[in-house]
């Protein structure tokens, strides 16, 4: 009775763990998108970029196919050149995901979110929202 004590809590232990790490890597975000964000490279990050995306940064907002929403995101960076981004929050579910976090500039700290959704098995991203922290 005891071994079987044992074997039952260390199949619960095992199925927790695993449970458990899907979902922390179900939530990270690229490595590569972090990085663009940190260096406010518009060409890498609009290799994210949806056809066409829901924008919004400071007073500007709007649909832009994604060679505006570079064109309009490249201005942004040269006006506000990023030197970290920061990861506040991330989650979502199977097909969809989001994220939070803070762009540190050199002249001043936004929020930053968005909103990506799994087409071809890569995310992509639909929206994205920057404003004045």
């Amino acid at each position: 009775m005891r071994i079987i004590k044992y074997i039952f809590v260390g199949i619960l232990f095992v199925l927790f763990s695993a449970s458990n790490v899907s979902s922390q890597t179900q939530n990270d975000l690229p490595k590569n998108l972090v990085l663009a964000f940190k260096q406010g490279n518009c060409a890498s990050l609009s290799n994210y970029f949806s056809d066409r995306i829901q924008l919004s940064i400071q007073d500007k907002e709007g649909s832009y196919s994604k060679s505006q929403a570079k064109q309009i995101l490249d201005k942004f960076f040269r006006d506000y050149p990023p030197t970290d981004f920061k990861k506040k929050h991330a989650g979502g579910k199977t097909g969809a995901r989001y994220a939070t976090g803070e762009l540190i500039t050199k002249k001043g700290n936004f929020r930053l979110s968005f909103l990506s959704k799994k087409q071809n098995g890569k995310f992509i991203i639909h929206q994205l929202h920057i404003e004045k922290d």
